[in-house]
């Protein structure tokens, strides 16, 4: 599996200044790459297009071999559901617990109601809580996020 961008381009103004123009990029399944460019130069709108956060202007993206422009409603979450991200401003919601962020993340996996009352599967909660502890925050499950340091943030 693999992403695959073919003539990938975005434009915010109607076609007058591109974040993205014309962009071909094929990332392998295993590969680790590094997108890097100065503020503004198209990252995150590259990064939004293969989750399907936002539509391109013009060509396509394929991801895990699916066409993610022709994704709507519950198929594109479930596409979300195998892309992560990890956003420079952390989207964290600092005034509850650490878990409760991680669990934050199972809600493309829950009913409504589940996500809507907070109540998440005990399978989820071991999960998160696996997680956690395999990234040293053992013990700090319950902690207000706010309270964590950023690197562990």
């Amino acid at each position: 599996m693999s992403i695959i961008a073919r003539k990938l381009s975005k434009s915010f103004d109607g076609g007058k200044t591109f974040a993205l123009k014309d962009v071909d990029v094929q990332i392998n399944q295993g590969e680790f790459i590094c997108i890097i460019g100065l503020s503004g130069a198209g990252k995150s709108t590259f990064l939004r297009c293969i989750n399907g956060t936002i539509e391109p202007s013009s060509g396509g993206i394929e991801v895990l071999g699916t066409e993610v422009t022709e994704l709507k409603g519950h198929k594109l979450v479930e596409l979300r559901r195998n892309i992560g991200f990890i956003f420079q401003q952390f989207n964290l919601v600092k005034s509850v617990s650490v878990i409760k962020n991680v669990l934050a993340g199972r809600i493309a996996y829950s009913s409504l109601w589940r996500s809507m009352t907070g109540l998440y599967a005990k399978h989820d909660v071991q999960l998160a809580r696996e997680t956690l502890d395999s990234v040293g925050l053992q013990g700090r499950h319950e902690e207000i996020a706010r309270n964590l340091s950023g690197g562990q943030q």
